[in-house]
């Protein structure tokens, strides 16, 4: 099967089901992660290739971009899950970062597959991950809750793994938003010398 195929059928699998059914495990998000991030990633031209092929993709607009990177260079795409968008971003370096966003989730996602995710990846990329502590951090009226994993090689470059949940400080004010539930691999290349 092509990246576009099996990136088609994560697309699928990531949709949260209808709000009758607010439990949401997050296995086709993890999917599309692990495709994408873990095993196509940092291969940005072929992570492009394979957006353009999935049917209801499109590329982000600029403005649409620095919603999600800031002023950071990078590209990104958005397609439709269910209920939700998907939201695919690379970060271009020195900071290189893949990321699969899915909005309008109750955060909840199946915790033992995510850490069976995470440490396949962190075999593949040698071991010698330590765990982060749980952070939490406040932007406007936007609070986030992240953990993950991370190494840095002794010549400064690093590698981490991240999940992040973001929710409204005051859901009642927020009505509709949910959780994003955001999956990040990030690649810090060492710095010149």
């Amino acid at each position: 099967m092509t990246i576009a195929v099996l990136l088609a059928l994560a697309v699928q699998a990531a949709a949260p089901q209808p709000s009758d059914t607010p439990r949401f495990r997050g296995e086709g998000q993890m999917r599309m992660f692990d495709m994408i991030c873990n095993h196509v990633f940092p291969d940005d031209a072929r992570i492009a290739a394979g957006m353009s092929k999935i049917p209801g993709a499109r590329a982000l607009t600029p403005d649409e971009l620095r919603i999600y990177l800031k002023d950071d260079p990078g590209r990104g795409w958005t397609m439709p899950a269910g209920t939700s968008r998907i939201v695919v971003t690379i970060e271009a370096p020195p900071v290189h970062a893949c990321a699969v966003r899915i909005g309008n989730t109750d955060g909840i996602i199946d915790e033992g597959r995510w850490q069976q995710l995470l440490t396949a990846a962190q075999a593949r990329s040698g071991g010698d991950f330590t765990v982060m502590p749980p952070q939490t951090f406040a932007v406007g009226d936007l609070r986030t809750e992240a953990s993950g994993v991370q190494k840095q090689a002794a010549d400064g470059s690093a590698e981490a793994y991240y999940l992040l949940r973001t929710s409204p400080k005051n859901p009642a004010a927020a009505r509709g938003y949910g959780v994003e539930l955001r999956m990040v691999r990030q690649l810090v290349t060492a710095p010149r010398r």
